[in-house]
């Protein structure tokens, strides 16, 4: 039988989603909480989520890493991929933006047309209000600058406020 520390014990009862080595746990090969969890800030039920893993490694032959949170997949090769940011500096837009043109890369198969290419999204929950606009969730996707329409490219990148306390789920 294993014993844990008082002091142990108590780092383990204070532990949240924000934190890295929790969220890990929670969510690694866990395709019901990882659904969940995306159904919940995406607000669609019907998302189905056949694989999840955390601490994903994407290569670039040609330039920066990434170490991605948790990468999810649905049943239409949609990726998802979710970033727990404690620290507002770790959620840039331009941070935003390179995950998702690398997840971009890795849902176009040689040989398949553009339009083969699957929505894809970034959803940053961070710790603080980095967009400062005292909303729980941020949507940002392209649009045509002339005419306000939306420029459906299929890229998506979400900001969940986790400062926010009420009574959204």
């Amino acid at each position: 039988m294993v014993t844990l520390k008082e002091d142990t014990r108590k780092s383990i009862a204070e532990l949240t989603l924000m934190d890295d080595i929790f969220m890990n746990k929670v969510f690694d090969n866990d395709i019901g909480r990882t659904a969940l969890l995306l159904r919940i800030i995406l607000k669609n039920d019907k998302i189905k989520v056949i694989k999840a893993t955390t601490q994903q490694k994407l290569k670039n032959l040609l330039g920066h890493d990434l170490q991605l949170d948790i990468l999810a997949q649905n049943e239409n090769g949609t990726l998802f991929n979710v970033e727990i940011q404690n620290q507002s500096s770790g959620a840039a837009a331009r941070r935003a933006r390179y995950h998702l043109s690398l997840l971009d890369s890795l849902s176009l198969p040689k040989g398949k047309t553009y339009k083969q290419l699957p929505d894809n999204y970034v959803v940053f929950i961070t710790q603080n209000d980095v967009l400062k606009g005292g909303l729980p969730l941020y949507h940002i996707n392209r649009k045509i600058e002339e005419n306000d329409k939306a420029f459906a490219d299929g890229s998506h990148i979400i900001y969940v406020n986790n400062k926010i306390k009420d009574e959204t789920p």
